[in-house]
């Protein structure tokens, strides 16, 4: 495991792949933030990157469709202000490592900087960005590039666009195998034709994302937006994929992008390593399959602070609430410089129905100590600010200090 900036990059490849993977992500996330308004502002809860060798190691680990494990080379489980965002890839899907983790990152940007964006939208923005590269000593960085294997396919098949715009995450066309691939490679083309061949494409595509949000529907919104019909747009894309070449933009960055250096990778204890795989098995809702992977690192591991913490969570998960508090105030107590912990802990303690005035009060001295230990790992997280600022409320004795912290998680965390 090796923690940099914004990430913490987790596996079982060697040091320097993790060390490289980390400092990949930051570079990424210090370039393309920048073209997403509010993409950079500083993330409530930590980034955690689960890295696996191949697909036969990832499949564990991946959603469920229809009873079986989806057809996918990663993804990203993005988080709520009040929960850790996990970005899941095997290595071995695609010729170039970074691809699968750059799409997948670029999730993580777009969920940051807009909600509710469209599938297919999501998905070929996440393919645009994917093929990000920096040149020239880190002083230029290629964004858009042309995918071959997406061109080849749509040349060969090529979808009409409303039926593009209808899927949704639940769709078949979205979940099984082939007939995704398809749907990838033709929201990467109709999304890189839109921002690369369209005038004004990137105001096109906020004018869409703006009447989608506005409840109005998708097809509506897309003609509405760029101006042509569905049909129109369908003879527009297949003579744009069947060109012979395609455009690429390249950045010429004011300085060379430079990262922090992340921290020196730890090897972790296979109960930490069990408890970590189980969260993401729960996360993803294999809920059987964590139980027992999670329940038996906490087990091996009672003085392993990520193993009691995956146990409270998943007691919570299984309605077990009144089990929960134990392994979590464990997890609390083994990690005073932990923050997921400390402020998992202290949002469990702020939550709690059903308490008398005093004992909510003692509750809210505890969160209060808990969220001051979670700030001083990281004093950039709004969401602990937010909730500092409630449990001063609470207790109505640092009032002045509540409308501080206030002030600083919007300043953060602005709308």
């Amino acid at each position: 495991m090796i923690r940099g900036p914004n990430v913490v990059v987790i596996g079982q490849q060697s040091a320097k792949a993790l060390r490289e993977a980390a400092i990949e992500i930051e570079q990424f996330r210090m370039v393309v933030g920048n073209l997403f308004r509010g993409a950079k502002q500083p993330l409530p809860m930590p980034t955690l990157v689960y890295l696996f060798d191949d697909e036969n190691a990832l499949k564990p680990f991946v959603p469920l469709y229809h009873g079986k494990p989806a057809v996918v080379g990663g993804y990203c489980h993005c988080g709520s202000s009040d929960d850790v965002s996990i970005i899941v890839a095997g290595l071995a899907r695609y010729a170039e490592s970074s691809a699968i983790i750059f799409h997948e990152y670029a999730h993580l940007l777009v969920h940051t900087a807009v909600r509710d964006v469209p599938v297919w939208l999501n998905e070929g923005l996440a393919e645009y960005y994917s093929t990000f590269a920096l040149k020239n000593g880190g002083r230029q960085a290629d964004i858009g590039r042309p995918i071959a294997r997406h061109v080849q396919l749509l040349r060969e098949r090529l979808l009409p666009v409303a039926q593009l715009l209808a899927v949704d995450e639940t769709s078949a066309l979205y979940n099984e195998g082939e007939r995704r691939s398809i749907f990838y490679a033709e929201s990467w083309a109709l999304t890189h034709y839109l921002l690369m061949e369209r005038p004004n494409g990137a105001s096109i595509v906020n004018r869409y994302l703006t009447a989608v949000a506005a409840a109005t529907p998708s097809e509506k919104a897309f003609v509405d937006a760029t101006g042509v019909s569905l049909k129109e747009m369908d003879t527009e894309l297949l003579r744009y994929v069947t060109r012979p070449t395609f455009s690429a933009l390249t950045f010429v960055l004011a300085d060379r992008v430079d990262v922090d250096e992340p921290e020196r990778a730890r090897t972790i204890s296979a109960a930490e390593a069990e408890a970590r795989l189980g969260d993401v098995q729960m996360r993803v809702g294999r809920i059987n399959e964590a139980a027992v992977r999670i329940e038996a690192a906490a087990a091996a591991g009672p003085d392993v602070a990520q193993a009691q913490l995956a146990l409270a969570l998943l007691r919570v998960r299984q309605e077990r609430k009144s089990d929960a508090w134990a392994p979590l105030e464990k997890a609390a107590a083994l990690a005073p410089d932990d923050f997921i912990a400390q402020y998992t802990y202290a949002l469990t303690l702020l939550r709690r129905e059903g308490e008398s005035e005093a004992q909510e009060k003692a509750s809210a001295e505890r969160a209060y100590a808990a969220l001051t230990r979670a700030l001083a790992v990281n004093p950039q997280s709004a969401s602990a600010l937010a909730w500092l600022a409630y449990a001063d409320l609470v207790l109505d004795v640092r009032l002045p200090e509540a409308r501080d912290a206030t002030t600083r998680a919007m300043a953060l965390a602005p709308g």
